[in-house]
């Protein structure tokens, strides 16, 4: 009886540890989920941050929209002091979707949203004259993957590395 007690025993024992291993699964599944959403989320606020600050620049910067407009239409016109802010205001697009690119390469920033973001900023980037993006691209060491998918994106044939 004893015997049959103890194997009573054991296998309420592992029936409670197997509930145990299915309970910790799914919180750690959860913890998983949760760790994503909020990873999306913050690289969500930090592509925002990077198009409110375009935005900003444009709004308080009175003579930055001249230059912007000068820029656009012949960048060889500007001042090499002007230059540079045109620059450095088209760059942040790009910072912003290299950004966007290697967090998704790492697997930190969804599919989904990558591709909702891919989609916007290839329409901002569409709009800019055809010089603007091989001058960005020529001006920084982007990373190759990057510099080839935009090429794609922006419809240039020749990608720098051959993958993604």
């Amino acid at each position: 009886m004893t015997e049959r007690r103890l194997a009573h025993w054991v296998a309420i024992a592992e029936i409670v540890s197997a509930a145990a291993v299915v309970f910790s699964l799914i919180y750690v599944g959860l913890e998983i989920r949760r760790t994503t959403l909020e990873s999306d989320a913050e690289i969500q606020a930090e592509l925002l941050s990077y198009t409110h600050q375009r935005r900003y620049l444009v709004i308080e910067s009175a003579d930055l929209s001249s230059i912007l407009a000068k820029g656009y239409a012949d960048p060889t016109q500007l001042r090499p002091d002007e230059a540079l802010r045109f620059q450095d205001y088209i760059e942040l697009l790009f910072v912003a979707w290299e950004r966007a690119y290697l967090t998704r390469q790492a697997g930190i920033f969804s599919e989904d949203l990558f591709g909702e973001w891919n989609i916007w900023f290839s329409s901002v980037a569409e709009r800019d004259p055809a010089f603007v993006w091989p001058m960005v691209r020529d001006s920084q060491r982007w990373h190759p993957l990057f510099v080839d998918h935009v090429n794609r994106s922006l419809g240039y044939t020749k990608p720098e590395t051959g993958k993604e």
